[in-house]
C-alpha cells in the first residue's frame, strides 16, 4: 500500500505508554506513543511499500497533530525507510543550482523533524525483559543527569537490543555489543554512583549476554528469546507486570493470529482491546498456571542459553577512565582496522556525547 495524506494511521498504532513526567509547560512529557510502520508483518507478508521522504515527513505531522504537547510520538519501522536512506551528496549532476539549494532547503526540514522526535526520546529508558538486570540499571541512572541517562539506554538500544540487525554480519553485531559494554564501563566509572556500579555492570553484562544469543530471521528482524516485561514506576520502584499480548503471541500462536487481524481492521482499537481482554479472561480461567508458565519460559531460556555465554571481546583494548581516552583509543582501534565497522564507529566518534 501507498501513503497519503488522508491515511488512517490507526493499523500502526502500537500502544500508549504513561511514564514519570518532567519538564514543564508546553515543555512537560508524560505519555509515549508508538507507532511502527513495517513493509512486512511477522509471517514475512508485504503490507505496505515503503514510504518516499515527503510521506514519512506527512505521515508524522498528521500523527503529531493528534496529540497534545505532553505526549511524545515515537516512529519506527522500516516501512519509514526514507529516515535512514537519505545521503547527503546523492544528487544528480544535471540538477540547476537553484534545484539543489531547494533539494538542501527540504533535506534540512526533513532532519529537523527527525532531531525533533529524536531528542524527545534520547533519556527514555529501554528495557531488555530481564527484570532484576532492568531495575538495577534503572536505580544505577535515576539520579544522573538527562545526558547520561540517555547514553545508558542508548547503549541497550543501539549496541545490546537492536530491533534489526540486516544491516550488518553477525561478526558486526557481536562486535557491537562488545563496543556497548566498554561504553558500560566508562558509564560506571565517571558517572554511576559508586555503591551502584558493581551491580550496574553485572546487569549490564546480563543484558549483553541476552543480546549476544538473539537470532535474526530472514529479514533481520532480531529475537531475544524471552519475554516482553512491562514496567510500573521508575528507577528503584520499578514494578513488573506482564504483557498480555507478547504472552498471547507466545502462548496462543492462533489467538495471536486472530488479534492482528482484528487490530489492523480496528480504527478505534476499541475490537482488539476486547478481543484481547476476552481472550485473557478466558485464557486464565481455563489455565490459572499459564501466566506462570509463560514466565518460567523466559527464566529457563536466560538460564540455558544466556547466563553462561562469553562475550564478544573485539573492543577489549578501548580506555574507559575518561573521554579523551575512550576517544583516542577508538580511534586508534579505527585506524588498525580501517575497513571494519567503519558505520558504527563513525556514528560513535560523532556522538555528541563524547564532545569533550
Amino acid at each position: 500500500m501507498s501513503m497519503n495524506i488522508n491515511q488512517d494511521y490507526s493499523q500502526f498504532y502500537r500502544g500508549t505508554t504513561n511514564i514519570p513526567a518532567y519538564g514543564s509547560g508546553t515543555n512537560k512529557k508524560d505519555t509515549i506513543v508508538r507507532y511502527e510502520f513495517n513493509t512486512t508483518d511477522e509471517h514475512g507478508n508485504k503490507v505496505m511499500d515503503k514510504m518516499s521522504r515527503e510521506e514519512t515527513i506527512q505521515a508524522m505531522k498528521d500523527i503529531r497533530s493528534q496529540y497534545g504537547d505532553a505526549v511524545i510520538v515515537e516512529f519506527s519501522g522500516d516501512g519509514m525507510a526514507a529516515l535512514v536512506d537519505s545521503k547527503k551528496g546523492a544528487v544528480d549532476a544535471n540538477m540547476t543550482l537553484e534545484q539543489r539549494d531547494a533539494m538542501d532547503a527540504r533535506n534540512a526540514a526533513f532532519q529537523k523533524e527527525i532531531t525533533q522526535v529524536d531528542k524527545s526520546l534520547n533519556n527514555l529508558p529501554t528495557y531488555s525483559g530481564i527484570y532484576d538486570a532492568d531495575k538495577a540499571v534503572a536505580a544505577a541512572v535515576e539520579n544522573c543527569g538527562k545526558e547520561e541517562q540517555g547514553f545508558v539506554y542508548d547503549i541497550i538500544r543501539q549496541n545490546f537490543l537492536i530491533g534489526n540487525s540486516g544491516s550488518m554480519t553477525e561478526e558486526e553485531r557481536q562486535a557491537n555489543i562488545s563496543l556497548g559494554m566498554k561504553k558500560a564501563e566508562y558509564a560506571a566509572e565517571n558517572f554511576i554512583p559508586e555503591d551502584s556500579r558493581k551491580s550496574f555492570l553485572e546487569a549490564m553484562e546480563s543484558i549483553a549476554k541476552l543480546a549476544s544469543a538473539g537470532k535474526a530471521d530472514n529479514n533481520g528482524n532480531m529475537d531475544y528469546g524471552i519475554a516482553k516485561n512491562r514496567y510500573l514506576g521508575h528507577g528503584s520502584g520499578l514494578v513488573r507486570t506482564t504483557s498480555a499480548i507478547d504472552m498471547m503471541r507466545t502462548m496462543d500462536k492462533d489467538a495471536y493470529s486472530e488479534y492482528q487481524k482484528v487490530k489492523k481492521n480496528d480504527d478505534s482499537g476499541l475490537s482488539s482491546l476486547k478481543y484481547l481482554t476476552n481472550w485473557y479472561t478466558d485464557a486464565v480461567n481455563k489455565n490459572p498456571s499459564m501466566v506462570d508458565k509463560y514466565e518460567k519460559q523466559s527464566k529457563e531460556y536466560v538460564e540455558k542459553n544466556v547466563k553462561d555465554r562469553k562475550l564478544d571481546t573485539t573492543f577489549a583494548d578501548i580506555k574507559t577512565e575518561n573521554k579523551e581516552a575512550f576517544l583516542n583509543s577508538l580511534k586508534a582501534f579505527q585506524n588498525s582496522n580501517p575497513n571494519f565497522f567503519t558505520s558504527i564507529i563513525n556514528r560513535e566518534l560523532t556522538s555528541k556525547f563524547w564532545i569533550v
